[in-house]
């Protein structure tokens, strides 16, 4: 066999798809994955279909996820994981498998030269933050559990288990509806993930969506998560916006002061954005980033009487990580 484990794409059964050895759920803490995750455990047939062996669940920690987010995965979900006997990572940045420079969403801001996430910038931080340390850890773990992964480094352990397990299945919560959020597998570049990994949605394989994930989760007794995005995405809408404000004041007020850091540090910039990607059309803000207390304005003026309760019904079913691909 050549020892170039990378030349056996064409030659790796296709198991994997049908009957996997594996299954990773990829999770995120909001209502897709916790259906999926309650799914597994409650239905035997979406078991049988989606994860019918060994069962791996990865959650990483962004460092900018939400108080509800947290209070979630210690007081739902990690309890649910012991009772069931399934086993939950916590990918935090102390465990070595955040890149130096994502160590957290705001840290990359800080990292050298400030900058923002912002709508006008390419969304890269779901990739640097959710899935690169997710896939590191899997290969750390592969290693250490299987006996026929003897590579731990750049992905060969990927290709090893495939080669005698069949691919990974990988779980990603997207519900239906939301088709537009799923990446082209045609479109994968990276060889190993081809050989060793086949991306799943069973949300939409079983037609799914949010609203039946809500009342799926409370049929069945338990809480219901809000949806799980970053506190600071750049493309939350102005109701979410407000609602940060009126319930987070101090963590608004953060993100504030990080996009005027940004701002103050690209000056000379010809379209100095921020997180908004605009810039004012008129007025003595001519050529100006529209900033977020801009925005923030823009919410109050346009929904001048609505209350913190109506904010949060609003951010219930809105505001889950809507932009990105998997």
């Amino acid at each position: 066999m050549s020892t170039d484990l990378f030349s056996v794409a064409n030659t790796l059964v296709s198991v994997g798809v049908d009957n996997p050895k594996l299954s990773i759920l990829s999770m995120g803490l909001g209502q897709d994955s916790m259906t999926i995750m309650f799914k597994i455990v409650h239905d035997a047939d979406f078991k049988a279909k989606y994860a019918p062996n060994d069962l791996l669940v990865l959650f990483a920690d962004t460092g900018n996820e939400n108080d509800f987010t947290y209070a979630y995965r210690d007081n739902v979900l990690i309890p649910f994981c012991k009772k069931h006997e399934i086993e939950f990572v916590s990918i935090t940045n102390d465990m070595g498998y955040h890149g130096n420079t994502w160590m957290s969403l705001t840290h990359q801001w800080n990292n050298g030269h400030p900058t923002i996430g912002s709508v006008a910038y390419p969304k890269t931080c779901t990739h640097n933050l959710k899935l690169l340390p997710q896939y590191r850890y899997l290969e750390n773990w592969l290693f250490e559990n299987y006996e026929c992964v003897t590579k731990k480094k750049r992905k060969q352990g990927y290709v090893q288990f495939a080669q005698t397990h069949g691919r990974i299945n990988w779980i990603v919560g997207i519900a239906s509806g939301e088709e537009n959020r799923v990446f082209d597998a045609e479109k994968e570049t990276a060889l190993w993930k081809k050989q060793a990994i086949h991306v799943i949605y069973p949300l939409i394989s079983e037609g799914m969506d949010r609203q039946k994930c809500q009342d799926y989760i409370g049929g069945l007794g338990y809480e219901i998560p809000f949806p799980s995005s970053c506190i600071f995405c750049p493309f939350a809408s102005k109701l979410e916006i407000l609602y940060l404000f009126r319930a987070y004041p101090d963590r608004f007020n953060e993100w504030v002061m990080l996009e005027q850091n940004k701002l103050d540090a690209h000056q000379s910039a010809v379209r100095n954005l921020g997180v908004s990607g605009r810039l004012h059309k008129d007025g003595h803000k001519k050529g100006e980033a529209v900033t977020l207390l801009d925005v923030l304005k823009e919410a109050m003026k346009k929904h001048p009487h609505i209350t913190l309760n109506e904010l949060a019904e609003h951010r219930f079913s809105h505001g889950h990580c809507v932009v990105s691909k998997y």
